[in-house]
């Protein structure tokens, strides 16, 4: 309980994007840094770069039904030089129901990383993206970090 209380005072609140809505909110520790991205993203990575999450919503004119979200997902592990998606299993962010697909890649340097991509309806046309990634041989600490940034984002929905 404490642990919680000292990561709590060493966090900043951050909003992606910074204004209108749908948008993530989330708290980041304080070592960690953003990027935006070109294709309108957001990278959150720690400090010892052992750990990321990279932020997108989509919007679309069609809904965004299971089949397309599988879709997505084995394009973009197929992008990342990924393994095609080990498994499905049902998720959600802030309470936006979706999917964690899980896979693992071999970055640059040869270390294996695992990809957890999350994809949740906010609504009919609109999808939060979230991508999960660390090292596979992140300590249990360091998961525990990057599970409490997950745990606690928000998604403000569209007005």
């Amino acid at each position: 309980m404490v642990l919680f209380a000292i990561q709590a005072a060493v966090a900043k609140d951050m909003r992606f994007p910074a204004t209108g809505n749908p948008a993530f909110s989330f708290r980041m520790p304080d070592d960690w840094t953003t990027e935006e991205g070109d294709d309108d993203s957001l990278l959150v990575a720690s400090g010892d770069h052992s750990m990321a999450f990279t932020l997108m919503l989509e919007t679309s004119d069609e809904p965004f039904n299971d089949d397309i979200l599988d879709e997505i997902a084995t394009v973009a592990f197929k992008v990342a030089k990924a393994a095609p998606p080990k498994r499905k299993e049902a998720a959600s962010i802030a309470g936006f129901p979706g999917f964690s697909y899980a896979s693992a890649a071999t970055n640059d340097a040869g270390a294996i990383v695992r990809l957890t991509l999350y994809l949740v309806r906010i609504d009919k046309t609109h999808l939060a993206v979230c991508n999960r990634i660390e090292a596979a041989d992140n300590s249990p600490t360091q998961r525990k970090i990057a599970d409490t940034v997950l745990r606690g984002m928000t998604i403000s929905p569209p007005r």
